[in-house]
């Protein structure tokens, strides 16, 4: 009769029994070993700090003998006052002799001129029966572009030339308003015209027609004066 085989290994629990009885030893000794080391590092490394900051440092003493030090300036020298100069004494004034002089001498007599001889010198000034006529002003007379003329009332306009629309403009479309400063003399025309807001196109036929204008003249203490007046000239394709 066969006896049936029993394996060794059926009667042996699994897993290596032996290790599993030692690892919970091993593993406190690990863990107890390594929290002394991480212990003991921190404690040396502050017992270093400590030391280092004990230690004491070196200082570096330069040390001069006593002969070669220099004394001290004395504290009663003083720099000497500056000098005064004395001024020296200045004789007295003495009186002065008069000296005669001769006397002026008059001017001569001087004869006064006659009327006829101030109308015969004098330029622009004609004499007949008793009868003065005075040249009329010239054109020196006349203020300047921009020049400030005191006036009591403004030239008032008389008589107006409306300005010949020019075909190249009027073929262009072009249009608006130029506006010229016109010089109104003293009797009351246009001795000058200066354009201030240009359109090309349309300047000339602005300028040609102020010329013609005529003015009640401007008047300061009662009497004509020239002056400078703005003007505007309004050019339009659409009659208004």
């Amino acid at each position: 009769m066969i006896e049936p085989r029993v394996s060794l290994y059926e009667f042996m629990p699994y897993g290596a029994p032996e290790l599993k009885e030692v690892a919970k030893k091993y593993m406190f000794r690990g863990v107890a070993v390594a929290t002394g080391a991480s212990v003991l590092l921190y404690l040396m490394g502050l017992g270093t700090s400590f030391v280092l900051a004990h230690r004491p440092h070196e200082t570096s003493v330069i040390i001069v003998p006593y002969r070669e030090l220099q004394a001290p300036p004395p504290l009663t020298d003083k720099p000497p006052p500056p000098k005064v100069e004395v001024m020296q004494p200045v004789a007295p004034p003495t009186a002065a002799a008069p000296v005669p002089v001769p006397d002026a001498e008059a001017p001569p007599e001087q004869k006064i001129a006659s009327q006829e001889e101030i109308s015969a010198s004098t330029p622009g000034v004609t004499t007949g029966d008793q009868n003065i006529q005075v040249a009329p002003p010239s054109d020196d007379d006349l203020p300047k572009f921009g020049e400030y003329v005191y006036v009591e009332e403004l030239p008032e306009l008389i008589t107006k030339v409306n300005p010949v629309y020019p075909e190249m403009a009027r073929e262009a479309n072009v249009d608006g308003t130029v506006q010229v400063q016109a010089l109104v003399g003293k009797d009351g025309r246009v001795k000058d015209v200066k354009v201030i807001k240009s359109i090309p196109m349309l300047n000339e036929a602005a300028i040609s027609a102020v010329r013609q204008w005529v003015f009640k003249p401007a008047l300061a203490n009662n009497k004509p004066v020239a002056v400078w007046v703005g003007v505007p000239v309004r050019f339009t394709l659409h009659g208004s």
